[in-house]
């Protein structure tokens, strides 16, 4: 694939070495975790904290890298889901989320509220403005509804473009932005100072396997060293199935999205009236999926511009033409100019006041027929976190816990009910080995 013609954002630096692998050409952990994004440095965070040895492996040059999933200054947090699944595994998540700004000394979470609006499109991946309303009153969490395009415009001056359509909204206060790689170095971070956890950056597994003698996991990176391990959480995002393969194991029915989003330059007195929103409408031509978000200046920290003008990130939850990726060798970083219009109208129509596009962005999305992430053991000594779909950042920390637990740190126990991320569904299809 084609390199990125710009990084999202300067990720941190990885955390310094708890171990000597460097200067060894076998180490031996109790933990190998393959990807260091959102699930790879929530699981050796929370392997960490149950005193569990981890070596985590990132093939990119930095956690979080550019080219893969989870870098990026923002990630909506919200618990408007059509589904109360989600929104109940968001409030655990939170908590979590608390716990990890706690530990690191660091705000990594930012409450700016976040607005879903638009027109009556039925259910989305993202779900619906009905739907939303209706799991925030099931569940009696604050929120504000919305009537009309009229109100919404009223409200919110920055969105002239809603006056006289037939919009409804619904308005989380309590909903904000994860500052997404900070989030990533931070996690990492804490389990490389817990000195149970090393973290290896630039490194990419070339041979994976899992029936080693006395059932244990054998890893050979490109630089040519070893890694003995009892069990192998994969973490890889849209390299999943690659990982996978060098184990013998099967494939999961994953698809990769080009997904794409941008900065664009608007006055600083006219920002501080741009919510976070979520804009859900049917589409106006056969490549318009009809899903818009804007994250507001406040979330938006690798690019600025002095006092005057400011940015936003705009973006949108659906593919470009190519749709449907098998695999990351036909992912092209480049874009599609044809979701660029269509975001650059979005912008005209419905952000009247904001300027121009001053930078472009694609990150691949692992995808799921259901919507539905993977999360489940597939081998004895094999867990999968995979296909996020867009929406797993805000889970973290609790997919951490998961995913530790699937491996037995701690007393095992799962802090929720992973059925509906079986990696047997009829929906990845895969047959399990034992």
């Amino acid at each position: 694939p084609r390199a990125p013609p710009l990084a999202a954002t300067q990720p941190p630096a990885a955390p310094a070495h708890t171990s000597n692998m460097e200067n060894t050409d076998t180490v031996h952990t109790e933990t190998l975790i393959v990807g260091g994004g959102m699930a790879g440095t929530a699981t050796a965070f929370a392997l960490g904290e149950q005193n569990v040895r981890s070596v985590l492996v990132e093939r990119g040059e930095t956690l979080a890298p550019p080219t893969a999933s989870s870098n990026g200054d923002s990630r909506m947090y919200r618990k408007m889901y059509s589904d109360e699944f989600f929104s109940k595994m968001q409030t655990l998540a939170l908590e979590r989320w608390k716990y990890v700004e706690q530990k690191a000394g660091q705000t990594l979470l930012q409450k700016n509220g976040l607005l879903f609006y638009g027109e009556d499109t039925g259910e989305t991946v993202e779900g619906s403005v009905a739907g939303a309303k209706q799991t925030m009153e099931n569940l009696g969490l604050d929120h504000h509804f919305y009537a009309s395009g009229d109100d919404i415009a009223a409200a919110y001056p920055a969105l002239q473009g809603c006056a006289g359509r037939p919009y409804s909204g619904v308005y989380e206060e309590d909903a904000g932005h994860i500052r997404a790689s900070a989030a990533c170095a931070a996690l990492a971070g804490l389990a490389a100072d817990s000195g149970h956890c090393e973290v290896r950056v630039g490194t990419k597994i070339v041979a994976l396997n899992v029936n080693s003698e006395g059932g244990k996991v054998t890893a050979t990176t490109d630089d040519g060293r070893t890694i003995h391990a009892d069990n192998v959480v994969v973490c890889a995002g849209p390299w999943t199935n690659d990982v996978l393969a060098l184990a013998g194991l099967p494939q999961l029915n994953l698809k990769m999205h080009e997904i794409q989003w941008g900065h664009y330059r608007v006055k600083t007195s006219v920002a501080r009236s741009i919510p976070q929103a979520f804009h859900f409408r049917n589409g106006q031509c056969k490549e318009d999926g009809g899903l818009y978000y804007v994250f507001p200046a406040s979330t938006v920290e690798s690019v600025t511009d002095g006092e005057d003008y400011t940015h936003v990130k705009v973006g949108v939850d659906f593919p470009t033409e190519k749709g449907d990726l098998d695999n990351m060798d036909t992912f092209e970083y480049g874009g599609s100019e044809k979701v660029l219009q269509l975001m650059d109208g979005w912008v005209q129509e419905h952000l009247p006041d904001v300027g121009e596009r001053v930078e472009a962005h694609i990150s691949p999305y692992t995808m799921t027929e259901d919507g539905s992430f993977v999360m489940d053991k597939i081998h004895d000594n094999v867990a999968v976190f995979s296909g996020g779909s867009g929406r797993a950042f805000k889970f973290g920390p609790l997919i951490g816990e998961c995913m530790a637990s699937l491996v037995g740190a701690g007393d095992g126990a799962l802090p929720i009910d992973l059925a509906r991320f079986s990696a047997s569904r009829d929906a990845v299809a895969m047959d399990r080995q034992s």
